[in-house]
């Protein structure tokens, strides 16, 4: 499955290759419900809809995970990776609402066997207590590309009423060659560990999960409280396009700067900063932190509608800079934080697919959650609801670090004294 010229550069260096090339992908990405509102004209529920499709395709992680345990990814990675390039290639001949929500919902199922993909490879390849600074690393590379092509990309969606069909071709080409690169990186098979395709297949990894969950009541706990910080931040999904484009009338090319340019400038600087952390902290006490933080962005934002002219764009890009900073946290806990729940015997995908598949509960009804509080009271009480639901999840990760601390004391007092 490895090209020649991929024999020169490490496992890792593929990998660094593949998400620098999907930051073009999620770049182009960020704009979904912008075209969706501004120039296919969809209503609020579309909109909803369309925010809730990746959200809700994570819970097939619970399968996916599976699939790739014990596993040689690779061709899994090859095939499912070009399930991707051809539907985003589709999008050359986007003219509405219909086949931009099919693009996201092929791209949202997929989505987890290379998130999956990932984490398998920093496992295997990377010793533990480096994984926060090679992941830090590999996202500024990726932030840097994204936010270039995120400012391009408004400029160009603002010179022609149809360019996104253009953008769509250029994402598809990209994704080619980072599938390639990350389906070339071998992964250690374990056959004691492999999952078969059967009629039990559908109700084992469940059955499964509910065992990890009650066995590592640690790692239960975790997910719970983090489930908090993803109901805030999905009830923001539907909210945002619909109060840049309707309250704060913004261009593409504006959006563009503040939600990927400035946002992902900053993750540059913020995800290696976050992973620098996360190897000398615990998920938990991090959580805490960011969860607090991210309850300025919705009140920043809320300000910003207050503000005219370039008053208003000055605080737009400050709002987006201080979510790029709080994300950067999110980020790299999101995607590292399992591996810290899973011993060195155990295979981190299982971890991570309960991690995704949460995401797919919450998305579930939090958007629904957000678009109701709008309708009902605007986008900002909405966004002043989310800011309190942030709050509320860093409450929760204090309140399981004491608990999760008092535990282990506990434990360690018992065996001395045995």
């Amino acid at each position: 499955m490895k090209p020649r010229f991929l024999d020169q550069y490490s496992a890792i260096g593929r990998l660094y290759f593949f998400i620098s090339m999907f930051s073009i992908v999620n770049a182009i990405s960020q704009f979904g419900e912008v075209i969706s509102r501004k120039s296919l004209l969809a209503n609020p529920l579309q909109i909803t809809f369309l925010t809730m499709i990746i959200p809700l395709a994570s819970v097939t992680s619970i399968w996916t995970g599976r699939l790739l345990s014990g596993r040689d990814q690779r061709k899994t990675i090859f095939f499912t990776g070009m399930i991707t390039v051809l539907t985003f290639l589709s999008g050359f001949w986007l003219t509405n609402f219909y086949h931009l929500f099919c693009i996201f919902a092929v791209f949202a199922f997929v989505s987890p066997y290379h998130t999956l993909a990932q984490s398998r490879i920093l496992q295997q390849y990377v010793a533990q207590t480096h994984t926060g600074r090679v992941f830090g690393r590999a996202y500024s590379i990726s932030m840097l590309i994204g936010a270039i092509f995120s400012a391009f990309s408004g400029w160009w969606l603002d010179q022609g009423t149809q360019n996104w069909q253009s953008l769509f071709l250029t994402v598809g080409i990209v994704a080619f060659f980072g599938i390639i690169a990350l389906s070339s990186v071998k992964t250690k098979p374990d056959p004691q560990k492999i999952y078969y395709i059967s009629k039990k297949t559908f109700f084992d990894p469940w059955r499964e999960v509910l065992q990890l969950l009650r066995k590592r009541h640690d790692f239960f706990r975790f997910e719970a409280a983090f489930m908090l910080y993803g109901i805030a931040f999905m009830m923001q999904l539907p909210i945002i396009p619909l109060y840049l484009v309707d309250d704060l009338h913004l261009h593409y090319a504006d959006i563009g700067l503040a939600r990927g340019t400035v946002f992902q400038l900053v993750m540059i600087v913020g995800i290696p900063f976050f992973g620098h952390v996360f190897d000398r902290s615990t998920p938990r006490r991090l959580s805490a932190r960011v969860f607090a933080l991210g309850a300025l962005f919705p009140i920043a934002l809320i300000f910003t509608g207050f503000l005219t002219g370039m008053y208003q764009k000055i605080g737009l890009f400050i709002s987006f800079g201080l979510f790029g900073f709080i994300m950067s946290g999110v980020h790299t806990l999101w995607h590292l934080s399992a591996m810290r729940f899973a011993r060195s015997n155990e295979d981190v995908g299982v971890y991570q697919s309960v991690h995704i598949a949460a995401t797919g509960i919450r998305g579930s009804f939090a958007p629904f959650l957000g678009l109701a509080i709008t309708l009902l009271f605007g986008n900002r009480i909405a966004l002043m609801v989310a800011a309190i639901v942030w709050i509320f999840a860093s409450m929760a990760m204090i309140y399981i670090s004491k608990l999760d601390t008092e535990t282990s004391t506990l434990r360690r007092v018992d065996v001395s004294t045995e």
